[in-house]
């Protein structure tokens, strides 16, 4: 094979490395590198001297390291094979997204919800020698699709830890994410930015656009149900409890409808108001509005199993019950 006598790039402007097609080289060439890249020669695996932006005259006083790992002599057009590689130090702009569902507990209700998220990052080489010998590893990996890939899980490892730091922060739920996606990109940025500086890369911009759920999974329908029934409570106060009773006397009085006709319709109908007039009468007792005793018989133990029965629905919180308990337990 001819000796080559000149190096320049013949890459895609677009490529993030590009590794010459040769590596039989002569001391009397020339090597010429653009604006925004650097040339590096490797040898057995080694890098060696490092080349910025002009043209150079590969004269053995230009390649001290690899002078001394090959004792080059001096003069004339030595031959010497090394890897001659060029790294594109512009700023490249990818996207990112989760292949797969991440499981993630949400803090606030303590259930596990599968989320995927998408978005899209910057980056720019920062360090060559640590970028190549890290993520290139001797030409493995030379295409902007190949780097590309082994960058993603790096992405997607972190992408439960930040999202759970904005979760936890604005002391909300996950499903409730999106209405953070400015915290949530400078918090993977930050969580991120350590682990791509390990392989010579500067993440310049990370951006979260969406975080999804299934719809359709009973934990996604089991946090919007709770979310449903506390946007109620908040609303209709104490009359909550009546509804919530009408409703499932309402139900009753269906299915006994079904079955029994008019008649068992309305002893369904029925049923509900008197639970709710119950579970009302109940919510208001010890040392309430009225100010008056609980009535006889209405056990405050099975008053506060009741509002345990309420926590455990997820109807009402522990502060909530602790309130009311309290309540009952001072009118003795």
């Amino acid at each position: 094979m001819a000796l080559i006598d000149r190096i320049k790039f013949e890459g895609s402007p677009n490529e993030i490395v590009w590794k010459y097609p040769s590596d039989e080289i002569s001391t009397a060439g020339q090597l010429v590198v653009d604006e925004n890249q650097e040339a590096i020669f490797f040898k057995e695996g080694k890098a060696l001297d490092t080349f910025g932006p002009g043209t150079h005259t590969l004269k053995t006083g230009n390649i001290p390291i690899l002078e001394a790992l090959v004792n080059l002599p001096f003069g004339g057009k030595t031959p010497f094979t090394a890897e001659v590689y060029y790294v594109n130090k512009a700023i490249f702009a990818m996207k990112w997204g989760t292949n797969t569902p991440i499981p993630l507990e949400d803090p606030k209700y303590k259930i596990v919800l599968n989320i995927r998220a998408f978005g899209d990052y910057k980056f720019r080489i920062k360090d060559s020698r640590s970028f190549l010998l890290n993520v290139v590893k001797g030409g493995n990996r030379t295409t902007n699709e190949s780097i590309d890939e082994f960058l993603k899980p790096n992405i997607v490892r972190g992408i439960g830890d930040f999202i759970a730091e904005v979760i936890l922060n604005n002391n909300t739920s996950v499903v409730e994410i999106n209405k953070y996606r400015d915290e949530s990109s400078t918090a993977g940025k930050v969580k991120l930015a350590p682990e791509f500086e390990k392989y010579g890369i500067d993440l310049t911009e990370f951006n979260v656009s969406s975080v999804n759920f299934d719809q359709n999974d009973p934990n996604y329908q089991r946090i919007q149900k709770i979310i449903t029934d506390k946007f109620e409570i908040d609303m209709l106060g104490d009359k909550y409890q009546q509804k919530k009773m009408f409703d499932i006397g309402q139900a009753a009085a269906e299915n006994e409808g079904q079955g029994g006709g008019a008649m068992g319709a309305g002893m369904g109908m029925g049923m509900g108001m008197n639970m709710g007039q119950m579970m009302g009468n109940m919510m208001n007792q010890g040392g309430g509005q009225g100010g008056g005793t609980a009535p006889a018989g209405n056990d405050p133990a099975a008053r506060i199993a009741k509002l345990k029965g309420l926590l455990d629905q997820g109807l009402i919180n522990a502060e909530e019950f602790e309130a009311k308990k309290k309540e009952i337990l001072s009118s003795l």
